[in-house]
């Protein structure tokens, strides 16, 4: 068993709540397929057509993106906590490790 330091990335809340699931790095629409429900989208930037998953993840991080985003409307109408501007967070976060995202302190756990 390896054993991880723990990991914590600050960025820009952007929608309040707390949410924990295995983190889901999406490079773009081809991963789409590879999101299922309770994930926590890990994405550089949201756009329209990255909608509907919102209605799917537990939570959301950002490489981009301000409080006026894309992705910071769209968690809030779905009530979902997001995390954006979180430098290196693709890199940073490995795809299918649990992380806990805090919306309203604007803090990433892995």
């Amino acid at each position: 068993m390896t054993d991880h330091p723990a990991t914590e990335l600050a960025g820009t809340p952007g929608s309040p709540g707390l949410a924990s699931g295995p983190a889901r790095v999406v490079h773009g629409p081809d991963d789409f397929t590879r999101v299922r429900p309770g994930d926590v989208l890990v994405c550089r930037f949201t756009e329209p057509a990255w909608t509907a998953l919102f209605g799917v993840v537990a939570g959301v991080v950002t490489e981009t993106g301000g409080v006026l985003s894309h992705a910071a409307i769209v968690a809030r109408e779905h009530g979902i906590p997001a995390v954006l501007a979180v430098p290196g967070a693709m890199s940073t976060l490995r795809d299918g490790q649990t992380i806990t995202v805090d919306g309203g302190a604007g803090r990433v756990a892995a």
